[in-house]
């Protein structure tokens, strides 16, 4: 180092080269190196405008998923809300069903039990028989002025125009006989409305006996566990049986009398039945 030192500086002549050499250099790093290079301005304006491009496109897609959001969430909350209703409607349709096999539970069990004496039963047949007796009455009674007439009509025939009718027979009202006809067109309308009225619910019964039927099927196809359905279908067999026993006829038929039929019961039967199908409907779902 102290040669080359020595060597440069020795005279001014290397002095001089020397510093001229260094002056070239640092020139050369600093054009090359430290000054920036002259900028590109198109292509800066055209970077300029493609970045705002890319950012207004950038705000618009901003402000799509901001909308998209916004009704993603609203649709989130109606979902949300509808869900809680359902689950209300779900809670209250459980304890209406629940309800509704209790209730069921507790009929089957009365139609089970024994069978006590129905009051509307006694009455219907007491008025039957109330009936029956006033026709009866009514038969005899015209059949006794019917006699009375005949016999009229041959004292008259037989004793000439000397005595009297009236004076022979007992004088007969007419308005007696006329009301006891107009009663006894009643009775008959009273009795033709009753066997309407019976045959009705016999054709009630069989159409109800007929959808226990399938009802039974449709149970056995439900989406219900296996205890469920056992349980549906023993009370729609104690159904079928209490509506044999009930659409039966009370002892043996005298001429054209009808079946007695417990209509009011049929009904209740029928409406348990639709209840039931109800269920079965709403399991398939």
């Amino acid at each position: 180092l102290q040669v080359i030192t020595n060597f440069i500086f020795n005279s001014a002549a290397t002095s001089l080269v020397y510093i001229v050499a260094v002056g070239i250099l640092f020139a050369v790093f600093a054009y090359f190196v430290i000054t920036p290079p002259e900028p590109d301005l198109a292509g800066l304006r055209e970077d300029l405008k493609l970045t705002r491009e890319v950012a207004q496109l950038s705000k618009q897609a901003i402000y799509k998923l901001e909308g998209e959001n916004k009704k993603l969430n609203e649709f989130i909350n109606a979902k949300e809300e509808a869900l809680a209703t359902l689950e209300g409607e779900l809670e209250s349709i459980k304890a209406a069903i629940g309800e509704r096999e209790t209730s069921i539970k507790l009929m089957e069990d009365q139609l089970k039990g024994k069978i006590v004496p129905n009051k509307v039963e006694d009455e219907l047949k007491a008025q039957l028989q109330e009936r029956d007796q006033s026709i009866e009455s009514l038969q005899v009674e015209i059949a006794d002025l019917r006699l009375v007439l005949e016999n009229t009509e041959t004292t008259a025939t037989a004793s000439g125009p000397t005595p009297s009718a009236s004076s022979i027979a007992p004088v007969i009202d007419d308005k007696l006989v006329k009301d006891l006809e107009a009663q006894l067109h009643t009775i008959q309308a009273k009795w033709e409305d009753l066997a309407r009225r019976s045959e009705t619910a016999s054709q009630v019964s069989d159409s109800v006996i007929s959808d226990l039927v399938e009802l039974i099927s449709q149970v056995q196809g439900s989406k219900r566990d296996d205890s469920s359905k056992q349980t549906i279908v023993q009370l729609i067999e104690g159904l079928g049986r209490s509506m044999t026993r009930v659409a039966r006829e009370a002892g043996e038929p005298q001429f054209n009398e009808p079946k007695i039929e417990m209509i009011g019961a049929i009904l209740m039967v029928n409406e348990i039945v639709d209840a039931i199908k109800k269920i079965v409907r709403e399991s398939y779902r």
